[in-house]
Protein backbone atom coordinates (compact mmCIF):
# COMPACT_ATOMS: atom_id res chain seq x y z
CA UNK A 1 0.00 0.00 0.00
CA UNK A 2 1.44 3.37 -0.95
CA UNK A 3 0.31 7.00 -0.93
CA UNK A 4 -0.51 8.82 -4.12
CA UNK A 5 1.27 11.85 -2.73
CA UNK A 6 3.22 12.61 0.42
CA UNK A 7 3.22 15.56 2.78
CA UNK A 8 6.32 16.88 1.03
CA UNK A 9 4.77 16.73 -2.45
CA UNK A 10 2.68 19.40 -4.15
CA UNK A 11 -0.14 21.17 -2.30
CA UNK A 12 -3.56 19.51 -2.37
CA UNK A 13 -6.62 21.45 -3.53
CA UNK A 14 -10.08 19.94 -3.01
CA UNK A 15 -12.63 21.88 -5.03
CA UNK A 16 -16.35 21.91 -4.28
CA UNK A 17 -18.52 19.53 -2.34
CA UNK A 18 -20.39 19.77 0.94
CA UNK A 19 -18.53 19.67 4.24
CA UNK A 20 -19.78 18.22 7.54
CA UNK A 21 -19.61 20.65 10.44
CA UNK A 22 -19.70 18.62 13.69
CA UNK A 23 -20.47 21.71 15.79
CA UNK A 24 -23.60 22.53 13.79
CA UNK A 25 -24.43 18.93 12.88
CA UNK A 26 -25.04 19.71 9.21
CA UNK A 27 -23.49 19.74 5.78
CA UNK A 28 -22.61 23.09 4.23
CA UNK A 29 -21.32 23.96 0.75
CA UNK A 30 -17.61 24.61 0.54
CA UNK A 31 -15.62 26.35 -2.13
CA UNK A 32 -12.29 24.61 -1.66
CA UNK A 33 -10.03 23.06 0.94
CA UNK A 34 -6.36 23.95 0.55
CA UNK A 35 -3.79 21.60 2.09
CA UNK A 36 -0.05 22.13 2.34
CA UNK A 37 2.03 19.37 3.87
CA UNK A 38 -0.02 17.70 6.61
CA UNK A 39 -2.11 20.80 7.40
CA UNK A 40 -5.26 22.45 6.18
CA UNK A 41 -4.31 26.02 5.37
CA UNK A 42 -7.67 27.34 4.16
CA UNK A 43 -11.32 26.35 3.85
CA UNK A 44 -12.90 28.81 1.44
CA UNK A 45 -16.59 29.56 1.18
CA UNK A 46 -18.64 28.46 -1.80
CA UNK A 47 -19.23 30.94 -4.61
CA UNK A 48 -15.83 32.56 -4.84
CA UNK A 49 -13.10 32.26 -7.45
CA UNK A 50 -11.55 28.85 -6.90
CA UNK A 51 -8.16 28.77 -8.56
CA UNK A 52 -5.70 26.21 -7.21
CA UNK A 53 -2.16 27.34 -6.45
CA UNK A 54 0.52 26.59 -9.01
CA UNK A 55 1.58 22.97 -8.92
CA UNK A 56 -1.27 21.80 -6.71
CA UNK A 57 -2.86 18.37 -7.05
CA UNK A 58 -6.56 19.03 -7.63
CA UNK A 59 -9.39 16.79 -6.43
CA UNK A 60 -12.78 17.65 -7.87
CA UNK A 61 -15.35 17.13 -5.10
CA UNK A 62 -18.42 18.65 -6.72
CA UNK A 63 -21.35 16.39 -5.88
CA UNK A 64 -19.37 14.81 -3.02
CA UNK A 65 -19.68 14.95 0.76
CA UNK A 66 -16.63 15.59 2.94
CA UNK A 67 -16.35 14.51 6.58
CA UNK A 68 -13.47 14.75 9.06
CA UNK A 69 -11.29 11.69 9.41
CA UNK A 70 -13.08 9.23 11.69
CA UNK A 71 -11.82 8.33 15.17
CA UNK A 72 -12.52 4.89 16.62
CA UNK A 73 -12.60 5.71 20.32
CA UNK A 74 -12.44 2.13 21.63
CA UNK A 75 -9.90 -0.32 20.24
CA UNK A 76 -7.45 -2.88 21.65
CA UNK A 77 -4.54 -3.32 19.28
CA UNK A 78 -2.39 -5.73 21.28
CA UNK A 79 -3.91 -8.41 23.49
CA UNK A 80 -6.85 -9.54 21.35
CA UNK A 81 -4.76 -9.86 18.19
CA UNK A 82 -1.98 -11.64 20.03
CA UNK A 83 -4.25 -14.66 20.52
CA UNK A 84 -4.60 -14.80 16.73
CA UNK A 85 -0.89 -14.47 16.02
CA UNK A 86 -1.50 -11.09 14.37
CA UNK A 87 0.15 -7.76 15.11
CA UNK A 88 -1.71 -4.47 14.99
CA UNK A 89 0.30 -3.07 12.08
CA UNK A 90 -1.08 -5.88 9.89
CA UNK A 91 -4.62 -4.52 10.25
CA UNK A 92 -3.78 -0.80 10.19
CA UNK A 93 -4.66 -0.54 6.47
CA UNK A 94 -8.16 -1.90 7.19
CA UNK A 95 -8.81 1.08 9.42
CA UNK A 96 -7.33 3.69 7.13
CA UNK A 97 -8.96 2.56 3.89
CA UNK A 98 -12.33 2.58 5.67
CA UNK A 99 -11.93 6.21 6.70
CA UNK A 100 -10.69 5.71 10.26
CA UNK A 101 -7.68 7.99 10.43
CA UNK A 102 -7.22 7.91 14.23
CA UNK A 103 -7.38 5.18 16.87
CA UNK A 104 -7.79 5.49 20.62
CA UNK A 105 -6.52 2.42 22.42
CA UNK A 106 -8.30 1.89 25.74
CA UNK A 107 -6.21 -0.66 27.57
CA UNK A 108 -3.21 -2.66 26.38
CA UNK A 109 0.36 -3.69 27.11
CA UNK A 110 2.51 -0.59 26.88
CA UNK A 111 5.66 -1.79 25.11
CA UNK A 112 3.71 -3.30 22.23
CA UNK A 113 1.64 -0.12 21.94
CA UNK A 114 4.85 1.89 21.60
CA UNK A 115 6.00 -0.33 18.75
CA UNK A 116 2.66 0.20 17.00
CA UNK A 117 2.89 3.94 17.60
CA UNK A 118 6.33 3.97 15.99
CA UNK A 119 4.99 2.04 13.00
CA UNK A 120 2.09 4.47 12.65
CA UNK A 121 4.38 7.47 12.73
CA UNK A 122 6.84 6.04 10.21
CA UNK A 123 4.18 4.63 7.85
CA UNK A 124 1.40 7.26 7.79
CA UNK A 125 0.52 6.27 4.24
CA UNK A 126 -0.88 2.93 5.47
CA UNK A 127 -1.61 3.56 9.15
CA UNK A 128 -4.05 5.61 11.19
CA UNK A 129 -2.56 7.83 13.86
CA UNK A 130 -2.56 6.17 17.29
CA UNK A 131 -3.07 7.43 20.83
CA UNK A 132 -1.93 5.11 23.58
CA UNK A 133 -3.65 3.98 26.77
CA UNK A 134 -2.48 2.77 30.11
CA UNK A 135 -2.84 -0.92 30.88
CA UNK A 136 -6.15 -1.82 32.47
CA UNK A 137 -6.10 -0.63 36.07
CA UNK A 138 -7.54 -3.41 38.22
CA UNK A 139 -7.72 -4.55 41.82
CA UNK A 140 -6.37 -7.67 43.50
CA UNK A 141 -7.87 -10.12 40.98
CA UNK A 142 -7.34 -8.81 37.42
CA UNK A 143 -9.67 -10.11 34.72
CA UNK A 144 -6.98 -9.66 32.04
CA UNK A 145 -3.74 -10.07 34.00
CA UNK A 146 -1.43 -9.91 30.98
CA UNK A 147 -2.59 -6.38 30.06
CA UNK A 148 -3.43 -5.10 33.55
CA UNK A 149 -1.81 -3.24 36.39
CA UNK A 150 -3.03 -4.35 39.81
CA UNK A 151 -3.35 -1.29 42.06
CA UNK A 152 -4.73 -2.00 45.52
CA UNK A 153 -3.29 0.92 47.51
CA UNK A 154 -3.72 4.61 46.80
CA UNK A 155 -0.01 5.10 47.55
CA UNK A 156 0.76 3.21 44.33
CA UNK A 157 -1.15 5.66 42.20
CA UNK A 158 1.08 8.79 41.90
CA UNK A 159 4.12 6.91 40.58
CA UNK A 160 1.95 4.85 38.22
CA UNK A 161 0.43 7.99 36.69
CA UNK A 162 3.88 9.61 36.44
CA UNK A 163 5.10 6.54 34.57
CA UNK A 164 2.14 6.74 32.19
CA UNK A 165 2.87 10.41 31.58
CA UNK A 166 6.53 9.65 30.80
CA UNK A 167 5.42 6.93 28.38
CA UNK A 168 3.23 9.36 26.41
CA UNK A 169 -0.07 7.77 27.39
CA UNK A 170 -3.14 9.98 26.90
CA UNK A 171 -5.98 7.74 28.12
CA UNK A 172 -6.02 6.19 31.59
CA UNK A 173 -8.31 3.14 31.83
CA UNK A 174 -10.04 1.95 35.00
CA UNK A 175 -11.30 -1.61 34.77
CA UNK A 176 -13.84 -3.91 36.36
CA UNK A 177 -12.16 -4.93 39.62
CA UNK A 178 -10.63 -1.60 40.65
CA UNK A 179 -11.80 -0.27 44.02
CA UNK A 180 -13.17 3.21 44.64
CA UNK A 181 -10.28 4.60 46.73
CA UNK A 182 -7.78 3.70 44.01
CA UNK A 183 -10.12 4.82 41.24
CA UNK A 184 -10.66 8.18 42.86
CA UNK A 185 -6.90 8.63 43.34
CA UNK A 186 -6.26 7.70 39.69
CA UNK A 187 -8.77 10.29 38.50
CA UNK A 188 -7.22 12.97 40.70
CA UNK A 189 -3.61 12.26 39.70
CA UNK A 190 -4.42 11.79 36.02
CA UNK A 191 -6.27 15.09 35.83
CA UNK A 192 -3.28 16.84 37.37
CA UNK A 193 -1.31 15.73 34.33
CA UNK A 194 -3.98 16.50 31.75
CA UNK A 195 -4.98 12.89 31.11
CA UNK A 196 -8.44 11.62 30.21
CA UNK A 197 -9.77 8.88 32.51
CA UNK A 198 -12.22 6.37 31.13
CA UNK A 199 -13.73 3.36 32.86
CA UNK A 200 -15.35 0.00 32.25
CA UNK A 201 -16.76 -0.78 35.68
CA UNK A 202 -18.56 -3.76 37.12
CA UNK A 203 -17.79 -5.15 40.57
CA UNK A 204 -15.99 -2.87 42.99
CA UNK A 205 -16.57 0.72 41.83
CA UNK A 206 -20.07 1.95 41.10
CA UNK A 207 -20.63 4.06 38.01
CA UNK A 208 -22.52 6.57 40.16
CA UNK A 209 -19.46 6.94 42.40
CA UNK A 210 -17.02 7.22 39.50
CA UNK A 211 -19.17 9.98 37.98
CA UNK A 212 -19.16 11.87 41.28
CA UNK A 213 -15.39 11.37 41.55
CA UNK A 214 -14.81 13.05 38.18
CA UNK A 215 -14.29 10.25 35.65
CA UNK A 216 -14.31 11.64 32.11
CA UNK A 217 -16.09 8.83 30.28
CA UNK A 218 -17.63 5.39 30.68
CA UNK A 219 -17.20 2.57 28.20
CA UNK A 220 -20.09 0.34 27.03
CA UNK A 221 -23.78 1.11 27.51
CA UNK A 222 -24.09 -2.45 28.82
CA UNK A 223 -21.83 -1.66 31.76
CA UNK A 224 -24.31 1.01 32.87
CA UNK A 225 -26.99 -1.67 33.23
CA UNK A 226 -24.98 -3.20 36.07
CA UNK A 227 -25.65 -0.15 38.20
CA UNK A 228 -29.36 0.38 37.52
CA UNK A 229 -30.60 -3.13 38.24
CA UNK A 230 -33.42 -3.54 40.79
CA UNK A 231 -32.32 -3.95 44.42
CA UNK A 232 -31.67 -7.58 45.29
CA UNK A 233 -30.56 -8.54 41.77
CA UNK A 234 -27.77 -11.12 41.72
CA UNK A 235 -24.26 -9.97 40.86
CA UNK A 236 -22.32 -11.96 38.29
CA UNK A 237 -19.28 -13.34 40.12
CA UNK A 238 -15.74 -12.24 39.42
CA UNK A 239 -13.58 -14.57 37.36
CA UNK A 240 -11.62 -15.92 40.34
CA UNK A 241 -14.86 -16.78 42.17
CA UNK A 242 -16.45 -18.86 39.40
CA UNK A 243 -14.51 -22.14 39.81
CA UNK A 244 -16.13 -22.58 43.23
CA UNK A 245 -19.68 -22.27 41.87
CA UNK A 246 -21.41 -25.31 40.32
CA UNK A 247 -22.04 -25.00 36.58
CA UNK A 248 -25.83 -25.34 36.94
CA UNK A 249 -25.89 -22.50 39.48
CA UNK A 250 -23.87 -20.27 37.14
CA UNK A 251 -26.21 -21.07 34.23
CA UNK A 252 -29.27 -20.30 36.36
CA UNK A 253 -27.74 -17.03 37.53
CA UNK A 254 -26.84 -16.06 33.95
CA UNK A 255 -30.41 -16.66 32.81
CA UNK A 256 -31.81 -14.72 35.75
CA UNK A 257 -29.61 -11.74 34.92
CA UNK A 258 -30.62 -11.92 31.27
CA UNK A 259 -34.28 -11.84 32.31
CA UNK A 260 -33.74 -8.90 34.64
CA UNK A 261 -31.85 -6.88 32.03
CA UNK A 262 -34.26 -7.75 29.24
CA UNK A 263 -37.18 -6.49 31.34
CA UNK A 264 -35.41 -3.51 32.90
CA UNK A 265 -37.66 -0.50 33.41
CA UNK A 266 -35.76 2.39 31.90
CA UNK A 267 -38.36 4.83 33.22
CA UNK A 268 -37.43 4.00 36.80
CA UNK A 269 -36.07 6.92 38.88
CA UNK A 270 -32.73 5.16 39.45
CA UNK A 271 -32.20 5.12 35.67
CA UNK A 272 -33.21 8.75 35.33
CA UNK A 273 -30.90 9.70 38.19
CA UNK A 274 -27.91 8.02 36.57
CA UNK A 275 -28.54 9.71 33.23
CA UNK A 276 -29.02 13.10 34.89
CA UNK A 277 -25.75 12.62 36.76
CA UNK A 278 -23.91 11.86 33.50
CA UNK A 279 -25.23 15.09 32.02
CA UNK A 280 -24.59 17.19 35.13
CA UNK A 281 -20.99 16.03 35.44
CA UNK A 282 -20.37 16.09 31.66
CA UNK A 283 -19.34 12.43 31.54
CA UNK A 284 -19.20 10.96 28.03
CA UNK A 285 -20.28 7.42 27.08
CA UNK A 286 -18.96 5.15 24.32
CA UNK A 287 -21.86 2.72 23.65
CA UNK A 288 -20.01 0.02 21.59
CA UNK A 289 -23.26 -1.63 20.50
CA UNK A 290 -21.45 -3.59 17.79
CA UNK A 291 -19.46 -5.73 20.23
CA UNK A 292 -22.63 -6.70 22.09
CA UNK A 293 -24.42 -7.66 18.90
CA UNK A 294 -21.52 -9.37 17.15
CA UNK A 295 -19.84 -11.10 20.09
CA UNK A 296 -21.20 -10.82 23.61
CA UNK A 297 -24.92 -11.39 23.06
CA UNK A 298 -25.80 -12.36 19.49
CA UNK A 299 -22.80 -14.01 17.84
CA UNK A 300 -24.96 -17.05 17.01
CA UNK A 301 -27.35 -15.11 14.75
CA UNK A 302 -27.05 -15.94 11.04
CA UNK A 303 -26.91 -12.26 10.10
CA UNK A 304 -23.89 -11.86 12.36
CA UNK A 305 -22.20 -15.10 11.32
CA UNK A 306 -22.62 -14.28 7.63
CA UNK A 307 -22.08 -10.52 7.67
CA UNK A 308 -20.47 -9.54 4.34
CA UNK A 309 -17.82 -7.45 6.10
CA UNK A 310 -16.23 -10.67 7.36
CA UNK A 311 -15.30 -11.67 3.82
CA UNK A 312 -13.08 -8.61 3.53
CA UNK A 313 -10.74 -9.74 6.32
CA UNK A 314 -7.48 -11.68 6.21
CA UNK A 315 -8.13 -15.41 6.25
CA UNK A 316 -6.05 -15.88 9.40
CA UNK A 317 -8.33 -13.51 11.26
CA UNK A 318 -11.52 -15.18 10.06
CA UNK A 319 -10.23 -18.64 10.96
CA UNK A 320 -9.00 -17.51 14.37
CA UNK A 321 -12.33 -15.94 15.16
CA UNK A 322 -14.19 -19.10 14.12
CA UNK A 323 -12.14 -21.06 16.65
CA UNK A 324 -12.89 -18.50 19.36
CA UNK A 325 -16.60 -18.62 18.58
CA UNK A 326 -16.62 -22.43 18.58
CA UNK A 327 -14.92 -22.49 21.98
CA UNK A 328 -17.58 -20.27 23.55
CA UNK A 329 -21.03 -21.36 22.29
CA UNK A 330 -24.13 -19.52 23.44
CA UNK A 331 -27.18 -21.54 24.57
CA UNK A 332 -29.95 -21.40 21.97
CA UNK A 333 -32.51 -21.40 24.78
CA UNK A 334 -31.49 -17.88 25.82
CA UNK A 335 -31.42 -16.34 22.33
CA UNK A 336 -34.67 -14.42 22.67
CA UNK A 337 -33.62 -13.07 26.07
CA UNK A 338 -30.30 -12.03 24.59
CA UNK A 339 -32.07 -10.26 21.73
CA UNK A 340 -34.22 -8.39 24.21
CA UNK A 341 -31.22 -7.38 26.30
CA UNK A 342 -29.49 -6.09 23.18
CA UNK A 343 -32.60 -4.07 22.32
CA UNK A 344 -32.49 -2.63 25.84
CA UNK A 345 -28.93 -1.44 25.18
CA UNK A 346 -30.12 0.41 22.10
CA UNK A 347 -33.02 1.94 23.99
CA UNK A 348 -30.75 3.13 26.78
CA UNK A 349 -28.27 4.58 24.26
CA UNK A 350 -31.06 6.59 22.62
CA UNK A 351 -32.13 7.89 26.03
CA UNK A 352 -28.57 8.97 26.75
CA UNK A 353 -28.52 10.91 23.49
CA UNK A 354 -31.92 12.55 24.05
CA UNK A 355 -30.91 13.59 27.56
CA UNK A 356 -27.80 15.34 26.27
CA UNK A 357 -25.09 12.87 27.28
CA UNK A 358 -21.99 13.26 25.12
CA UNK A 359 -21.55 10.16 22.97
CA UNK A 360 -18.37 8.89 21.38
CA UNK A 361 -18.16 6.09 18.83
CA UNK A 362 -16.05 3.02 19.42
CA UNK A 363 -16.13 -0.63 18.44
CA UNK A 364 -13.96 -2.81 20.74
CA UNK A 365 -12.31 -4.14 17.59
CA UNK A 366 -10.69 -6.64 17.05
CA UNK A 367 -12.88 -8.62 19.43
CA UNK A 368 -14.25 -11.53 17.31
CA UNK A 369 -16.63 -10.48 14.54
CA UNK A 370 -15.86 -6.80 15.08
CA UNK A 371 -13.64 -6.30 12.01
CA UNK A 372 -11.03 -3.52 12.11
CA UNK A 373 -12.28 -0.46 10.26
CA UNK A 374 -15.47 -2.05 9.00
CA UNK A 375 -17.05 -2.42 12.43
CA UNK A 376 -17.02 1.38 12.74
CA UNK A 377 -19.57 1.56 9.95
CA UNK A 378 -21.57 -1.21 11.58
CA UNK A 379 -21.57 0.78 14.83
CA UNK A 380 -22.83 3.84 12.93
CA UNK A 381 -25.71 1.78 11.56
CA UNK A 382 -26.59 0.30 14.96
CA UNK A 383 -26.57 3.70 16.64
CA UNK A 384 -28.92 5.12 14.02
CA UNK A 385 -31.18 2.06 14.33
CA UNK A 386 -31.28 2.72 18.07
CA UNK A 387 -32.45 6.29 17.54
CA UNK A 388 -29.30 8.45 17.41
CA UNK A 389 -29.44 10.79 14.38
CA UNK A 390 -26.69 10.44 11.76
CA UNK A 391 -25.32 13.91 12.49
CA UNK A 392 -24.90 13.06 16.18
CA UNK A 393 -23.21 9.79 15.25
CA UNK A 394 -20.68 11.59 13.05
CA UNK A 395 -20.09 14.22 15.73
CA UNK A 396 -19.40 11.41 18.20
CA UNK A 397 -16.85 9.90 15.83
CA UNK A 398 -15.06 13.20 15.17
CA UNK A 399 -15.35 16.23 17.45
CA UNK A 400 -16.27 14.37 20.65
CA UNK A 401 -13.53 11.77 20.27
CA UNK A 402 -10.94 14.45 19.48
CA UNK A 403 -11.80 16.15 22.77
CA UNK A 404 -11.21 12.88 24.64
CA UNK A 405 -7.74 12.73 23.11
CA UNK A 406 -7.00 16.35 24.03
CA UNK A 407 -6.70 16.98 20.30
CA UNK A 408 -9.54 19.42 19.63
CA UNK A 409 -7.09 21.91 18.12
CA UNK A 410 -5.68 19.26 15.76
CA UNK A 411 -8.46 16.79 14.89
CA UNK A 412 -12.23 16.35 14.83
CA UNK A 413 -13.24 18.93 12.24
CA UNK A 414 -12.09 20.36 8.92
CA UNK A 415 -10.65 23.81 9.57
CA UNK A 416 -7.60 25.90 8.82
CA UNK A 417 -4.65 24.97 11.00
CA UNK A 418 -5.80 21.44 11.74
CA UNK A 419 -4.28 18.20 10.53
CA UNK A 420 -5.47 17.27 7.06
CA UNK A 421 -7.45 14.12 7.90
CA UNK A 422 -10.68 13.83 5.94
CA UNK A 423 -12.88 11.44 3.99
CA UNK A 424 -14.62 12.24 0.70
CA UNK A 425 -17.87 10.34 0.20
CA UNK A 426 -19.95 9.66 -2.90
CA UNK A 427 -23.27 10.06 -1.07
CA UNK A 428 -24.75 12.04 1.82
CA UNK A 429 -24.27 10.29 5.20
CA UNK A 430 -26.88 12.49 6.86
CA UNK A 431 -29.60 11.12 4.60
CA UNK A 432 -28.42 7.53 5.12
CA UNK A 433 -25.63 6.67 7.55
CA UNK A 434 -24.73 3.67 5.40
CA UNK A 435 -23.29 6.15 2.94
CA UNK A 436 -20.17 6.43 5.12
CA UNK A 437 -19.18 3.20 3.38
CA UNK A 438 -19.31 4.92 -0.03
CA UNK A 439 -15.80 6.26 0.19
CA UNK A 440 -14.37 8.16 -2.76
CA UNK A 441 -11.04 9.05 -1.17
CA UNK A 442 -9.35 9.08 2.22
CA UNK A 443 -6.79 11.75 3.08
CA UNK A 444 -4.49 11.27 6.08
CA UNK A 445 -1.93 13.95 7.00
CA UNK A 446 -2.42 15.53 3.58
CA UNK A 447 -1.73 12.25 1.75
CA UNK A 448 -4.26 10.67 -0.58
CA UNK A 449 -4.48 7.06 0.56
CA UNK A 450 -4.21 4.22 -1.95
CA UNK A 451 -7.29 2.16 -1.04
CA UNK A 452 -6.36 -0.74 -3.31
CA UNK A 453 -4.63 -2.99 -0.80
Amino acid sequence: MSPQNTASDSPLFIRGGRLFDPDLGLMRPVGAISIVGDRIVEVSEAGGVLSPPTGATVIEAKGKWIIPGLIDAHVHLVHVLRDLGITGDEVFPLFLTNGITTLRDVGDELTAQKLLLNHSETHPESSPRLFMSSPLIEGAHPYHPHVSESLTDVDQVPEFIRAMDRAGVQTIKLYTSVGRPVGRAVIREAHRRGKWVTAHLQWSYRAQDAIADGVDSLEHTESLLEFILPPGSPRWPELHQRPGIPADELAAMERQLLEIKADLDLDHPRVTALIESLVRHDVAVTPTLVVYRNWVLLRDLPEVQQHPDLQLLPERMREGWLKMVASAPLPAATRELRRRQYDKLGELTARLYRAGVTLMVGTDTPVPRCPPGLSMHQEFELLVEAGVPPAAVLTGATRNAAKALNQSDQLGSIAAGKLADLVILDADPLSDIRNTRKIHQVIRSGMVVDRDY
